[in-house]
């Protein structure tokens, strides 16, 4: 309901408010994109402020930014890809969780979608009308994030289901950082 809605600005520093509650996080997420064939995903997201974070699962590349360069480790094909840490797509759900106030008025146009019980919704924008993503809802249950859905343009929708395994607890620095395997192909676009 519009009664439900606020202010853009009032908007936006609820979704800050929320996001600044933590500066660590574990999750386990469970990913699931719409499409035929289309096998649900499962793994644990560690996330660290300002730029750190690392997303491992069994079937997907290992991928892990130490805060200035993102790495994307795939085992099975012996490659690891280098991107800047800034290159990052802004409706990358780690990049959004990752934001300041700043660049989330920036990238985005935020709106507080409606509570329903204890769950907070909060639909972004892109700003960029070339953005391969139409939108990006992010749910907080509790303060924290519990479900983010990202919608493409093409109409391809990928749903993420997050558990809270801890919050503000301190993260192994070797987390954020990686080793190069010897005798690995890099691509390095950084």
């Amino acid at each position: 309901p519009a009664a439900d809605r606020l202010p853009a600005a009032e908007a936006l520093t609820a979704l800050m408010d929320r996001l600044n509650q933590f500066q660590q996080l574990h999750l386990r997420f469970e990913q699931r994109v719409t499409g035929p064939g289309a096998e649900p995903q499962q793994g644990d997201f560690y996330l660290q402020r300002p730029a750190q974070f690392r997303l491992e699962s069994l079937d997907q590349p290992l991928v892990i930014s130490d805060g200035e360069t993102i790495y994307e480790y795939d085992a099975l094909l012996a490659q690891l890809k280098l991107q800047s840490f800034d290159a990052l797509d802004a409706s990358s759900p780690a990049k959004v969780l990752l934001m300041s106030k700043a660049e989330l008025s920036a990238s985005f146009d935020v709106t507080f979608d409606a509570a329903s019980g204890t769950a907070e919704h909060f639909v972004l924008v892109p700003t960029e009308s070339t953005s391969l993503i139409a939108w990006v809802r992010m749910t907080f249950a509790g303060g924290v994030p519990s479900q983010i859905t990202l919608m493409t343009q093409s109409k391809m929708q990928v749903s993420i289901t997050l558990s809270l395994v801890s919050l503000n607890d301190a993260l192994p620095a070797s987390l954020f950082e990686f080793e190069t395997p010897a005798g690995i192909d890099v691509i390095d676009d950084r």
